[in-house]
């Protein structure tokens, strides 16, 4: 099973509320049972739940790959400490970094997968070579189809990416070179650009929001490399 429609709390916007790599989970506090089984179904991975700066929106809040997943600055020291200690408990081998800056939005502004980093050109130089230093990966700065929002308007895993309909053909062909994979455009949710915002995804499959029609599906299951 590789892909599945959800809602948090009647929320599509699943990205809102959590992010997934190829090690973890992040997902937001409070979810029921039967949605959390269908998460560790489809993502194959541990569920770290937790909230963030004592907010439910931990997929604004956080972003990074395998390597390390990158909080605000603010993030208290209990959610970090219990986040650590949920990934001692599963043997991941992932660092949780907060970072220190005048952003703290991160899962809107950082598109991550073990392979390369696109951050908004709201980061500095310098703040770019930090982030770059902690995820392991090449990072650059920029934009898709004039969003600074790099994280809310695509999504990006080891198999695939998609990203909003007005990335223009430079720019996917950029993001491909980038990340090193395939990257389509499409929606979700009836027509959402917003991709990032509508999905949590992994290699091993993709969760999508509720109201993400027949279409999307097919479109998002081929961006994200799962069509035979």
């Amino acid at each position: 099973m590789h892909i599945e429609r959800l809602d948090f709390e009647n929320s599509p916007y699943l990205g809102v509320y959590g992010t997934a790599t190829d090690r973890l989970a992040l997902i937001r506090e409070g979810l029921g049972e039967k949605k959390l089984e269908v998460l560790r179904e489809v993502l194959k991975v541990p569920l770290i739940e937790t909230s963030i700066m004592k907010s439910r929106i931990v997929g604004i809040f956080a972003a990074g790959n395998s390597n390390a997943m990158i909080v605000p600055w603010y993030v208290w020291d209990a959610e970090l400490e219990r986040i650590n200690g949920q990934l001692r408990e599963h043997g991941i081998d992932t660092e949780i970094v907060p970072f220190q800056s005048t952003l703290t939005a991160f899962g809107n502004l950082i598109l991550a997968n073990d392979r390369a980093a696109l951050v908004s050109a709201k980061f500095s130089r310098e703040e770019a070579k930090r982030l770059e230093d902690i995820l392991g990966v090449e990072v650059e700065r920029g934009m898709i189809g004039d969003f600074h929002a790099v994280g809310s308007v695509g999504v990006v895993t080891n198999r695939g990416g998609l990203v909003h309909p007005e990335a223009t053909d430079e720019e996917l062909e950029w993001l491909r070179d980038l990340f090193k994979v395939d990257i389509y455009v499409g929606t979700a949710n009836m027509g959402v650009p917003f991709v990032g915002s509508c999905m949590l995804a992994n290699s091993h499959g993709v969760v999508v929001g509720h109201l993400t029609t027949g279409p999307e599906i097919v479109k998002i299951e081929e961006a994200l490399g799962f069509l035979d």
